[in-house]
């Protein structure tokens, strides 16, 4: 049977990497993720985030998407590693400060949690896809401040202090190349 298992594994392209289009297109949020398949069916995962950026506009209009984290995690793939439909399990970390144009309240935390997602992957190539799906987090904020308005400086903090969510986590359209 442990030579079955080893036998699939060899079989399958061990590696990928992505990168998701529409989290770069959030303010310039810097992302990859590492695949790694450990049987026909079940990949490794490992991924982070990071945005360091804040902008103005000359009516200023303040935009901020900082953050910085990362996961560890696995997908399922029903068919085969790489190809169809796959549900997704991670542990996730970040760190963050935003508010913008659709959060009027500048926000800031830290949250620890598990991630789950689902998607399709299109085989474009042997060695390239593209992933579409959708994932949901939820946890436990260790720290968070919710202010009045857009300048935490100049505002009344409305909210604060440790609390459970669950929120999207993300909508995923990434480039997957596959080694």
């Amino acid at each position: 049977m442990l030579l079955m298992f080893f036998a699939q594994t060899i079989q399958a392209k061990p590696w990928a990497v992505s990168t998701n289009i529409l989290t770069w297109a959030n303010l310039g949020t810097i992302n990859a993720e590492a695949l790694y398949s450990i049987h026909k069916n079940i990949t490794l995962a490992a991924g982070f985030t990071y945005n360091g950026w804040e902008m103005y506009s000359p009516t200023q209009v303040q935009m901020i998407n900082k953050q910085y984290g990362g996961y560890l995690g696995l997908r399922y793939w029903p068919w085969h590693t790489y190809s169809g439909t796959w549900i997704g399990l991670k542990g996730q970390y970040k760190n963050f400060e935003q508010v913008g144009i659709f959060r009027p309240n500048y926000v800031q935390g830290e949250g620890v949690g598990a991630g789950l997602s689902a998607g399709y992957s299109f085989m474009i190539t042997p060695k390239l896809n593209i992933d579409v799906g959708l994932g949901i987090w939820g946890g436990r904020m260790l720290e968070y401040n919710k202010y009045k308005d857009k300048f935490p400086y100049k505002s009344q903090l409305i909210e604060s202090g440790p609390k459970n969510f669950i929120t999207l986590d993300n909508i995923i359209i990434s480039i997957v190349y596959i080694f």
